[in-house]
Parts: structure tokens; sequence; C-alpha cells
């Protein structure tokens, strides 16, 4: 089994943090599931192509791909769910990865307000993604992006939009 690219905790030692504008995120769409498949090396398991097709031919879903020089260094993906109190969406944020080499340099950061955008856009009502609170890496992450949680053990942040 692959180990995904999660965000790693910064220690003292490490360098800080690099922002490059040289990132290309892209929302892929429906007969882009070549790409998904290209950036496997990015995933927990291999894609199946047939899956990826099928993800992406439905229109709640969203699959975000961070290019740097054409190859694929991070991905988030998401899906957007219907509520029973409003009629506006939500969109959970199921998976975000980066990979090693680009980790700190504002990947994540890109993927995750490209995906802020895009509800806002839409007119989701919130965003939501689940961490385990010891990743430290990824509750750095989202609470630098905006993300609150609604309790001190909460493994939930919220994007109020």
């Amino acid at each position: 089994m692959r180990q995904r690219a999660t965000p790693q905790a910064r220690d003292s030692h490490s360098p800080p943090r690099q922002v490059e504008a040289a990132f290309e995120i892209r929302r892929l769409r429906p007969g882009e599931e070549s790409e998904i498949v290209r950036a496997a090396e990015l995933q927990d398991e291999l894609p199946d192509p047939e899956a990826a097709r099928a993800y992406l031919s439905d229109s709640r879903n969203v699959f975000l791909l961070a290019y740097h020089g054409g190859r694929a260094v991070g991905y988030l993906r998401g899906t957007s769910l219907g509520q029973v109190k409003s009629t506006q969406a939500q969109m959970f944020l199921y998976e975000i990865a980066v990979a090693t080499k680009f980790r700190r340099r504002g990947v994540g950061t890109r993927l995750v307000h490209e995906l802020l955008r895009y509800c806002r856009k839409v007119g989701c009502e919130e965003v939501f993604v689940f961490t385990d609170p010891g990743n430290t890496a990824a509750v750095r992450l989202f609470t630098s992006t905006g993300g609150v949680t609604e309790t001190p053990a909460d493994r939930m942040f919220v994007y109020r939009l």
C-alpha cells in the first residue's frame, strides 16, 4: 500500500515555508481521468480509470490538481452534499495530498483556496473537513486557510462561506 502524502509537521530546524507562484491549479473535467491515473504516486491506492471517469462525470465532485512544470505535485478532492436544513450545499473536503518534495511551498494552501473560491462561486454554505488533531501539519493548513473547529475536541474544521 502506498503512503499518503499528507502535510508534515515543521520542526524548529525546518526552513521557512516557501510560497511559489509557478504552480498551476486545475479542476479536472469529465474526460480527463487520465490525469488522475498519471498522478497515481500521490494517492494511497492506484486509481481505477473507470472509477476516475465516473467520479469526474458526477457534477457534485471536485478534483483539483496542482501542477509544477507539467507534473502533478498535489491534489484535493471533495464532494458537494445536499442538506435538509438548507437549500445550499455543503462541500466535504475529502482528501488533500502534496508530494513530499513540494510540501511547505504553498501547494496545499493554494488547493484549499481554490476549493473555497469555487464553493463561494456556486453558492455552498460551508466547506468541512475531518482530520486527526495529532496531524499538526493538517491542523495548521486548515486553520491558516480559515477553517475553525466548533469544539476543542473536534476533528472537523468548518469554513463558513
